[in-house]
């Protein structure tokens, strides 16, 4: 079974759930970038639309590279 992320929509504050391994897939736009700030902690930024609002929001993903939260 893959991760999911479950993170609020900045605009209408109501939660949305993303299959984790399928926004790593998606190119484009949706992956703003990774920032690294050690060897073992990483942050990824993903914009996506609210499946309640239609509205585009960013959020963090945070974790070591196999994703799990630390």
């Amino acid at each position: 079974m893959p991760p999911f992320v479950n993170t609020e929509c900045k605009n209408c504050n109501k939660l949305n759930r993303f299959d984790l391994a399928e926004l790593r897939k998606e190119d484009g736009s949706l992956v703003k970038g990774v920032l690294y700030r050690g060897e073992e902690d990483n942050e990824e930024v993903f914009e996506k639309t609210c499946q309640h609002c239609g509205r585009k929001f960013k959020f963090t993903v945070k974790g070591g590279a196999d994703g799990a939260k630390k």
